[in-house]
């Protein structure tokens, strides 16, 4: 018979590990080491990693990763990764939309873009058709009205 512990004896057993054990400072050359490692990371920073996030598909072909949210700006920074073949319709924006071309190319409406490029729609405007026949990854920086929308 297989007994398993409940999650408030779990609680209760590390607790009660944690009561029983002394602490012990560290030797200062780490304690230090630590320290310094700390104070060399923003307190107020975020990363995410490469294998962090989650891919959401938007359209088939198109998927969306979430980085992060700038609630004082209204904006929102993502990940999108076309296929090739992929499609994302014409469309209006509440706010600026700030592209940049990560890898592979796509056609925004009449205007070719490839890896290294840089493309800004302004608040109010029409964004045409992004079209990537060869597959891309974009990142964008978006209102959070226009986020929401996709």
């Amino acid at each position: 018979m297989n007994e398993q512990l409940t999650a408030d004896e779990l609680t209760d057993i590390d607790e009660l590990i944690a009561q029983s054990i002394e602490p012990v400072a560290p030797p200062v050359s780490i304690r230090a080491q630590i320290l310094g490692t700390i104070r060399n990371v923003p307190q107020n920073s975020m990363t995410v990693r490469e294998e962090e996030g989650r891919w959401k598909p938007i359209l088939p072909g198109v998927d969306m990763k979430r980085l992060s949210r700038d609630q004082k700006r209204g904006t929102v920074t993502v990940l999108l990764r076309f296929q090739p073949g992929s499609t994302l319709p014409e469309h209006d924006h509440h706010g600026n939309e700030q592209t940049y071309v990560i890898e592979g190319s796509c056609c925004i409406g009449s205007v070719g873009l490839a890896r290294g490029d840089f493309h800004q729609v302004d608040a109010g405007e029409h964004h045409g058709t992004v079209i990537s026949k060869e597959g891309c990854t974009l990142l964008l920086v978006v209102d959070e009205a226009d986020y929401r929308a996709a």
